[in-house]
């Protein structure tokens, strides 16, 4: 890191691409003004984001192999019922920590979709099979990836509960889904502080004192995103808000619309 602001530095012909955009970070945006930051974000498909084509839901970049029965499964659930589970293509859950989320769904009594990666070791196998089974006793189906963004914006989605990545975050904002945050590490405990303190548009699930997040934590948390108190409310209009926002940063005359064309003149 040091070694990039010090080119930074020394070059004033280099420029910083941000993912986000400016009325999401306008302080962050002008502490870094010296790097020549560009914010350019949100990097979701412009035409789904813009409004013009909702049809556009996917990056066609997914990691890993997905099924498509979890569409279906979406399309026979109620309008903002379905609890999103996903915490990235990077993030290893513990084993307990794994039991923990299961038994909150299943309390939760909502229906859920959960991305649960498969793992090289054939006792992480045995478990997941074993979690897959003991879930069905809930409305809930577990997959090994799915597209992120058109799941995002399906109708049937109510709460995102994921490890506050900030392509998830941005993901989740872009689509007016209200989070719960379980941050792992790196820069998820500070987008997760974002999302519940600054932008308002969801909650931080807290561990205990073995970094796990108990299921009594999480199924409150759930109660409060997906609830009808004033809290919860609050949330669905603010993710609304920001949604809106982006959409506007993105179109013809927008901020990060504008900065992408004087990227192009100073580039070209």
């Amino acid at each position: 890191m040091q070694e990039h602001i010090q080119v930074l530095e020394e070059d004033p012909s280099s420029f910083v691409l941000v993912n986000t955009f400016e009325e999401l970070e306008q302080e962050s945006i002008k502490a870094i003004a010296n790097f020549n930051a560009i914010s350019v974000g949100p990097l979701i498909p412009s035409a789904f984001c813009d409004g013009s084509d909702l049809t556009d839901k996917s990056f066609g970049g997914d990691l890993f192999s997905k099924s498509e029965d979890y569409i279906q499964w979406l399309d026979s659930k109620p309008k903002s019922s379905v609890i999103y589970v996903s915490f990235g293509s990077l993030a290893v859950l513990k084993k307990e920590q794994k039991e923990e989320i299961l038994h909150a769904l299943v309390e939760s009594g909502r229906p859920f979709l959960w991305v649960l990666r498969s793992s090289n070791s054939e006792e992480e196998e045995e478990q997941v099979h074993k979690m897959i089974e003991n879930g069905v006793k809930g409305d809930g189906i577990i997959v090994p990836w799915c597209s992120q963004v058109e799941v995002l914006s399906h109708q049937s989605i109510g709460c995102f509960v994921t490890h506050c990545g900030w392509n998830s975050t941005l993901e989740s904002l872009v689509s007016e889904v209200p989070l719960v945050g379980c941050p792992q590490f790196s820069d998820q405990t500070t987008n997760a502080k974002m999302v519940e303190e600054v932008w308002g548009i969801g909650v931080r699930a807290k561990a205990n004192g073995e970094n796990i997040i108990e299921r009594g934590e999480i199924k409150k948390c759930l109660d409060i995103v997906m609830g009808d108190e004033d809290r919860g409310k609050r949330m669905r209009e603010n993710a609304g808000k920001w949604r809106g926002l982006a959409i506007e940063a993105v179109k013809e005359g927008g901020s990060t619309h504008n900065n992408l064309k004087r990227l192009l003149e100073i580039t070209g």
